[in-house]
């Protein structure tokens, strides 16, 4: 039997778009909202647009989207919405299971109703049922929840220095975590908390460079692993929440959790997170095109699972890659990235990464006034904490195919001058070095440098003890 003309033209442009199209687009009508529009926004902005999600709004119904089709159909159209900032992968075998982005035919489909007089509505019967209302939690219901002993004011304007708070477990016996889940309970104030799984008594801050045990940041705020898989929180761990605030203009206070699911028994994969990091950033004003990157040897066969880039308001493009024996590869592409989304990108197919295999970050920052989120494109820029300073880092989730060392361990960076060195220092963002913070190398040195005994290093005082340790070294 000959094809009908419809089908051929469906096929056609099919082939022409790399994607499936609706029959609507092939046959030159306007799609209808049950059966064609529907399931894509479901897909796409249902888990966020419900009653009780992050989005601001529902879009559960076709009165929900016509209201709003004119902001729709622009965010829509510059890709702003749904979030996804990935390029498409350069091979196929990069896959991102969460992939979030809308098909060229989705894209026509749903632009084609929004800007329709008509919006024809069809049979709802056979629209997608309703999600309802978000849950409490995304993950199953957890097995323990930890929140801060207090509620953290937040003041209504200005900047906040980060804000560390130490939970204990209590956990007599090492736990595995196959779902976590991070949930502020001011969400408009908290640009990011992350957790970290310390041992009891260690003092200070963490190191968010190096990786952590849990994380929620825009877009993105939990964790559930397959059967195969689970974090480990050794026993009598204590959570260290660093939680990072963003004034908006009124006055509130948050008091964030975190939910843990166990599993019943240790698993076949450890999952694991590390940074690769480049903490020697420096962009002088005025930098449209202002390149940096950092790359580390992977000491051991390992299985990657994810990456999640992270820098701040200057931030313009970045790009994974792994290299080996002289061919580079590239492992993800974000050619816009958006501080407002950082999202994390999961491998359908988690690539191995064997030994001696260099896996490595550059990124692109705009520190010109043409960047509409550029707080001074006046400043000379170095590593920071605040949201005006600037950051590079390439979170890896992965796993360690027959043990072997960590990722990331021993791979600090040698940073250029001492105004970075002192603000990656002073991990708090508070203007001094207090004790506990800058690891092992600094509480080695802390006594010696802190002249005043007041248990707080400042500039001059950190500038004064590299002076006189400058002067004991002969030279080369």
């Amino acid at each position: 039997m000959a094809a009908s003309t419809s089908t051929i033209l469906r096929a056609l442009a099919s082939l022409l778009l790399g994607t499936v199209v609706s029959d609507a687009m092939a046959e030159g009508r306007v799609p209808e909202y049950a059966t064609e529009v529907a399931p894509i926004v479901s897909r796409a902005c249902g888990e966020c647009h419900r009653a009780g999600g992050v989005a601001p709004f529902a879009l559960e119904t076709a009165d929900d989207l016509a209201r709003r089709a004119k902001t729709i159909a622009r965010v829509v159209r510059d890709g702003t919405m749904p979030p996804w900032f990935a390029a498409p992968p350069a091979s196929p075998a990069h896959r991102f299971s969460n992939d979030a982005s809308l098909s060229e035919g989705e894209k026509s489909a749903l632009l084609a109703w929004l800007e329709s007089e008509a919006r024809p509505i069809g049979d709802l019967s056979k629209a997608p049922p309703p999600r309802g209302p978000a849950p409490e939690w995304r993950i199953d219901t957890p097995d323990a929840v930890f929140e801060l002993p207090e509620a953290v004011a937040v003041k209504a304007s200005g900047t906040m220095p980060y804000i560390n708070v130490r939970v204990k477990t209590g956990f007599t016996e090492d736990r595995w975590v196959r779902a976590w889940e991070v949930a502020p309970t001011a969400r408009d104030v908290v640009h990011h908390v992350l957790v970290f799984a310390v041992p009891p008594g260690a003092r200070g801050a963490a190191d968010e460079a190096r990786g952590f045990f849990a994380a929620y940041v825009p877009g993105g705020g939990m964790r559930q692993y397959d059967d195969s898989r689970a974090k480990r929180l050794p026993k009598g761990s204590d959570l260290l929440f660093q939680l990072h605030y963003t004034p908006n203009g009124k006055a509130t206070s948050d008091r964030t959790r975190i939910g843990l699911v166990f599993a019943d028994a240790a698993p076949k994969h450890e999952v694991r997170t590390a940074g690769i990091f480049d903490p020697k950033l420096d962009i002088a004003p005025g930098a449209a095109s202002h390149r940096e990157g950092a790359a580390i040897t992977v000491p051991a066969d390992a299985r990657l699972l994810s990456w999640m880039p992270h820098m701040h308001l200057r931030g313009k493009s970045f790009r994974a890659y792994r290299e080996s024996n002289g061919v580079r590869e590239t492992m993800l592409e974000v050619p816009r990235y958006d501080f407002n989304w950082q999202l994390s990108y999961d491998y359908a197919q988690p690539p191995v990464v064997p030994r001696g295999t260099v896996l490595g970050i550059e990124a692109v920052f705009d520190n010109s006034s043409a960047n509409p989120a550029n707080p001074d494109p006046a400043a000379r820029v170095r590593w920071g904490q605040q949201s005006t300073d600037e950051m590079l880092i390439g979170y890896i989730e992965y796993e360690l195919v027959e043990g072997g060392a960590a990722i990331g361990e021993g791979a600090r960076a040698r940073l250029r001058d001492r105004a970075s060195q002192f603000a990656f220092l002073d991990e708090d963002g508070d203007g001094a070095i207090e004790r506990g913070e800058g690891g092992e190398l600094v509480a080695r040195a802390f006594d010696a440098a802190d002249a005043d005994g007041d248990g707080r290093v400042t500039r001059a005082e950190f500038d004064a003890l590299a002076a006189r340790r400058s002067r004991r070294t002969p030279p080369p």
